[in-house]
């Protein structure tokens, strides 16, 4: 299982790079809203029934697929492309279509989605005046990309555009707090969530602030503000509601509470059928069950729609702990290739799901800490810091990975594998009692932790 196969490896990068948490569902914004029309057709007709209810509850069933949702965002970009592309000299025309892009790609995972979002995004600030732009739809795609060093500036230029639209100002604030949060400002992130929750309560920032709380360690504050979000959730789509349901299933996994999470997936699953992200995660999670038949069944699936090197790993770990050695070498192969390839185009956003890979099945330690120092400097969160401590201690540099695990320690971020972590490093620099006091902080938060 990649998440605890590796014990104090992968178990400890799992939202370091692009492991974590997807971010939360955010609304389209206004300039990107649809054009007026009828709503969206199913993505195929509803059984012919002269029944009204049994008529009612095939077209919920159907708004509730992978693929109706990922049809209403295409229909939208089709509709905004249009637009954009009839007027040909409107930079902010452009700019919604980048939006609905980045949409797409939150919910497709394609790399080529965010190639483009960004094609849409040059073409915008081509057309627009010299100053003038785009600038919070390119500042949301790099950050999306964890290319931060490009955010400020975007950001700044925005945040100076004048307006007393309250959404505006809220996404702008909520925005501010995020980027803090990734770069490890958390008393700064803290107070800014809390400013924006106490502006706007929307699913958003109810999310990220539950995040900062299930990061922190703050379990039960996170569970009630993720549970608040799904009490006052009433729009269209179910993918935002699924994906709450997905987090509290990722905070019981992450205190060992496998059946609970599996639960919570359950309910997550039954809003948006066929939704690779929250199936990955059930493959996981029977993986850790024992059910590797329906797991391994599960993954060929997954790999077959997404050509995702991450469930590549997942299932050639299952096959070598079955005993399917060969096999499981042929899907670290597929694996790195596909890596190298995320690599070269978007190196940053790969940076994550790479490295795990290349220390848990590569033999080039240095360029694994290589991607760790350069994640690490884009984003100095304590996930990066666990990831490059991780990579320090790979490499045969343990007072390199001590000096950075204490680090990480001194934020305000807690969880079993942040310990699990120290406690490997403090035993490899012969620190056998701070090693043990690791092992039991981990232990007190997720009793099935794998330890050194």
């Amino acid at each position: 299982m990649r998440r605890l196969a590796f014990a104090s490896l992968a178990l400890l990068l799992s939202t370091a790079g692009c492991g974590a948490p997807p971010p939360a569902p955010a609304p389209v914004p206004k300039e990107a809203a649809p054009p007026p029309g009828p709503a969206p057709a199913p993505t195929k007709a509803p059984p012919s029934t002269s029944d009204p209810v049994a008529a009612r509850e095939a077209r919920e069933a159907e708004r509730k697929t992978f693929d109706f949702q990922l049809a209403n965002l295409d229909r939208q970009i089709a509709g905004r492309t249009k637009i954009a592309e009839d007027n040909g000299k409107s930079g902010i025309a452009f700019g919604a279509v980048a939006s609905l892009y980045l949409a797409r790609a939150r919910l497709s995972g394609s790399y080529d989605d965010y190639a483009k979002a960004e094609e849409f995004v040059d073409r915008a600030f081509s057309l627009s005046p010299r100053g003038n732009g785009p600038f919070m739809v390119r500042a949301r795609l790099n950050y999306t990309l964890h290319r931060l060093d490009r955010v400020d500036e975007d950001y700044a230029k925005a945040s100076q555009l004048p307006t007393r639209d309250p959404q505006t100002l809220f996404q702008r604030e909520l925005f501010r707090a995020n980027l803090e949060f990734q770069r490890g400002q958390y008393e700064e992130a803290k107070r800014d969530l809390d400013q924006a929750l106490t502006r706007k309560q929307m699913l958003s920032a109810q999310a990220s602030l539950a995040l900062y709380h299930w990061k922190a360690g703050e379990f039960d504050q996170a569970e009630a503000l993720y549970r608040k979000a799904i009490d006052e959730y009433r729009d269209d789509p179910t993918e935002p509601l699924a994906w709450l349901h997905l987090q509290l299933g990722l905070m019981d996994l992450e205190r060992g509470r496998y059946d609970e999470a599996l639960a919570h997936y359950r309910e997550a699953e039954a809003l948006i059928r066929g939704y690779w992200l929250i199936e990955e995660h059930i493959a996981e999670i029977l993986t850790l069950q024992d059910k590797t038949a329906e797991a391994e069944a599960l993954y060929r699936s997954i790999i077959d729609r997404t050509d995702n090197p991450e469930f590549m790993d997942a299932l050639g770990e299952l096959l070598e702990a079955a005993g399917k050695a060969e096999e499981a070498q042929q899907w670290y192969a597929k694996a790195a290739e596909r890596y190298e390839s995320q690599l070269a185009r978007f190196p940053e956003a790969a940076y994550g799901h790479a490295l795990e890979h290349f220390l848990a099945h590569g033999d080039d330690p240095a360029r694994a800490l290589e991607m760790a120092e350069r994640n690490h400097a884009l984003r100095p969160n304590v996930d990066a810091k666990r990831f490059l401590a991780e990579a320090q201690l790979a490499a045969g540099k343990p007072a390199d990975a001590l000096a950075t695990i204490e680090a990480a320690l001194a934020t305000p971020m807690r969880s079993a594998d942040l310990h699990a972590t120290a406690a490997a490093i403090y035993a490899a620099n012969g620190d056998e009692t701070k090693a043990q006091a690791q092992r039991e902080a981990a232990m007190a938060i997720n009793p099935k932790v794998e330890l050194e």
